[in-house]
């Protein structure tokens, strides 16, 4: 059996960029079941001398890890399905409802992307006051819903969807809400499993936003939480890296749940007709 050598380099490279993208992960888990003495050392020792969890077992009896993850959970849900409620029927009316002024309009959405949230701090700062919401998970979480790129792909897939059903729909005697809510969502679940992805780790990764809005510590979220190991334990990296370690797990498992619904979408989206 011949091998064909541009393809084992193929294989050669696409090895490399997995490990690329997987070492940090591997590196945190290993660092997370050291000794704080073994990790700030002149010596480097890539595997633990004397593998513990007691780092895991420090994070969840000496800090609020358990409450931090909860309202990580409450702010990253929350916004994922306002982000479905928002986005879906906003595309769906960019794919399938001709009006005036509808790619001005779609365009205009899209250069929202374009826009660094650095930018929104202080006028967000400013709103959420006046309505006395801060220190609230609520001002945590709004801005982060209706994401322009959730937009964007559910706009793509919708309009790979034929117009042929619709018009039979219509035949039928089928309101744009029914043909919306029985055909074009069920249709458009795999894209929908993209954009819950996006915006749930969107949310649970979010950390400048909530350092600024959220005040009390009990109140924090994860990604808060983790760094404020810095500031009330010194700057333990042990530490740090099993919170870390905590605060991937639901972002695997939400993918690892999703990932057959993205393949079937990718796999789809050039059918039409």
């Amino acid at each position: 059996m011949r091998h064909n050598p541009k393809k084992i380099l193929l294989r050669i490279f696409e090895l490399l960029i997995i490990f690329i993208w997987v070492f940090p992960l591997i590196w945190m888990v290993i660092t997370s079941l050291k000794l704080e003495q073994d990790v700030i050392t002149k010596t480097f020792t890539f595997w633990p001398r004397n593998p513990t969890f007691a780092n895991y077992t420090k994070a969840f009896t000496s800090t609020y890890i358990l409450n931090w993850m909860g309202n990580s959970f409450i702010v990253s849900l929350g916004a994922m399905l306002i982000t479905l409620v928002v986005d879906a029927p906003i595309a769906y009316a960019f794919a399938k409802i001709k009006f005036r002024g509808r790619n001005v309009l779609f365009w205009a959405v899209m250069g929202g992307m374009m826009v660094p949230f650095q930018v929104l701090i202080v006028p967000l700062y400013l709103q959420f006051n006046s309505y006395g919401m801060i220190n609230t998970l609520a001002a945590a979480l709004l801005p982060r819903v209706a994401l322009p790129i959730g937009i964007f792909i559910l706009k793509q897939f919708y309009e790979g969807i034929p117009i042929d059903l619709e018009e039979a729909a219509f035949i039928d005697g089928s309101s744009r809400y029914r043909i919306f809510s029985k055909i074009i969502l069920p249709l458009g679940q795999s894209a929908m499993a993209t954009v819950i992805i996006l915006s749930f780790i969107n949310a649970w990764n979010d950390f400048l936003w909530p350092l600024i809005v959220i005040n009390d510590t009990i109140k924090y979220t994860i990604t808060v939480g983790i760094a404020n190991f810095q500031g009330t334990h010194g700057t333990q990296y042990s530490l740090i890296m099993a919170g870390a370690a905590v605060a991937s797990i639901p972002q695997i498992l939400f993918y690892i749940f999703f990932r057959k619904k993205i393949i079937a979408g990718i796999a789809t989206s050039g059918l039409k007709g």
